[in-house]
């Protein structure tokens, strides 16, 4: 009869092993998710406020162009639109400052 609770117990060990590395397998490979999920979701974080920031310099230039088209002077804006393109009038001179400390 012992070679019986030999041969249970001899196997029992083993079991108890494979179990315990399992279980430390599933463990760890659920923990490598969360971690890589929190990554995730803190670049996601980062990210929405890079387009938040986006969306709120789009909705003062548009607030700055809405009050423009809404004011009597629009010939004012034009001109000075075009001047930052480079246009100017018909035979006009322009001279530019490049005195250095300004």
């Amino acid at each position: 009869m012992q070679t019986k609770k030999s041969r249970s117990e001899s196997k029992r060990p083993k079991r108890s092993f494979i179990l315990i590395l399992g279980l430390i397998l599933i463990i760890g490979s659920f923990m490598i998710t969360i971690v890589s999920k929190q990554l995730e979701i803190r670049e996601k974080k980062q990210e929405k406020a890079q387009k938040e920031q986006a969306l709120e310099q789009q909705l003062n230039e548009n607030e700055y162009i809405k009050s423009v088209l809404d004011s009597d002077d629009k010939s004012a804006f034009l001109e000075q639109e075009a001047r930052k393109q480079g246009y100017g009038y018909p035979n006009e001179k322009v001279f530019y400052d490049i005195t250095p400390g300004e």
